[in-house]
C-alpha cells in the first residue's frame, strides 16, 4: 500500500472511532449503558485497528513534510476530533467510577456502623460494642439502578 493510500486508511479509522466514541458518549451522557455495552467490542477493534495503523505509518518513515496540505489538513481534523471525543470519554468514564466508588464506600460505611463486632469484652462479659445491646442487627438496602 502506497504511503498515501495507509493516511487515507488512517483518517477512516480515526473518523470511525471518533464516530464511535462520540456514540459512547452521548449514551454515557444519557445513562443509556446497555448501549454503552454494545459498543465496548467494536470500540476496542477498532482502537486496535487504529493503533496498528499509527505503527505502521510509523515503520515507513514518512515524510510529514510532503504531504499535501489537503491531506495534512484532514489528518489533522480527524486527530483533533479523535483527541477530544477520547477526552471527553476519558472524563466521563472517570466521573462514573469515582460515583459508583463512593456508593459502595457509603454502603460499606453504612454495614461496618450497622453491624456489631466481637472483638472485646465487655464488664458483664459479652462481646461487642454495646455489650448487651450487641445483637445482630439487619440492613435494610436499596439500590436505585438509575444510580
Amino acid at each position: 500500500m502506497k504511503p498515501m493510500e495507509r493516511l487515507e486508511r488512517m483518517i477512516e479509522l480515526t473518523d470511525q472511532l471518533s464516530d464511535l466514541i462520540e456514540t459512547e458518549n452521548l449514551a454515557l451522557a444519557e445513562r443509556r449503558f446497555d448501549d454503552v455495552e454494545a459498543v465496548l467490542e467494536d470500540k476496542a477493534t477498532l482502537a486496535r485497528l487504529y493503533e496498528n495503523s499509527m505503527k505502521d505509518l510509523d515503520e515507513i518513515n514518512l515524510d510529514w513534510k510532503a504531504i499535501e496540505p489537503v491531506l495534512h489538513e484532514r489528518l489533522t481534523t480527524a486527530g483533533t476530533r479523535l483527541a477530544n471525543a477520547v477526552g471527553e470519554n476519558t472524563m466521563r468514564l472517570e466521573v462514573g467510577m469515582t460515583a459508583n466508588k463512593q456508593v459502595i464506600d457509603l454502603f460499606a460505611d453504612a454495614v461496618r456502623n450497622v453491624v456489631p463486632h466481637s472483638g472485646t469484652y465487655a464488664r458483664n462479659g459479652r462481646t461487642g460494642r454495646e455489650g448487651t445491646r450487641a445483637s445482630a442487627n439487619s440492613v435494610a438496602v436499596a439500590l436505585d439502578q438509575n444510580l
